[in-house]
C-alpha cells in the first residue's frame, strides 16, 4: 500500500471535493448510501479498493490531528508569533484549508470575571 506524494495529493483533492464525507454538518453526512456513493467515486478515480482508501484517510487524519494539536497548544501557551508551532508536514496546509472549519471551536467559554458562588 505504498502511495506516492502525487497519489496522496490526488486523494486529498478528491476527498476535499466530497464534503459529505468529512463535514459532519453536511446535510447528507449521516446518509449511509450517499456516503458510500462518495467513497465509491473516489475509489473509481483512484483505482484503489475502498478499504485501502479508508486506511489512508485514517492515517492522514491521525497525523493531521497531531500537528493541529501541537499548533493549537503553542498558540494557547501565549507564545509570540515566531515561537508558534508551524507544521512542515507536506499535507498539513492542504488539509487545514478545508478541515480547519471542522476542528475549530465555534465558541469559547471564559471563566474570567465571573462571580464565584459559595
Amino acid at each position: 500500500m505504498d502511495w506516492s506524494q502525487e497519489e496522496t495529493l490526488q486523494f486529498l483533492e478528491l476527498y476535499q471535493a466530497e464534503r459529505i464525507i468529512w463535514d459532519p454538518k453536511h446535510i447528507m453526512h449521516k446518509n449511509t448510501q450517499k456516503m458510500n456513493d462518495a467513497w465509491n467515486r473516489i475509489s473509481e478515480v483512484m483505482c484503489r479498493p475502498l478499504a485501502e482508501l479508508k486506511i489512508k484517510k485514517n492515517s492522514l487524519m491521525a497525523t493531521f490531528r497531531q500537528h493541529l494539536r501541537r499548533k493549537k497548544q503553542s498558540i494557547k501557551s501565549g507564545a509570540s508569533i515566531d515561537v508558534i508551532y508551524n507544521p512542515i508536514w507536506v499535507y498539513y496546509e492542504i488539509m487545514e484549508n478545508f478541515l480547519a472549519q471542522v476542528y475549530k471551536c465555534d465558541h469559547t467559554i471564559s471563566t474570567e470575571d465571573e462571580p464565584v458562588s459559595k
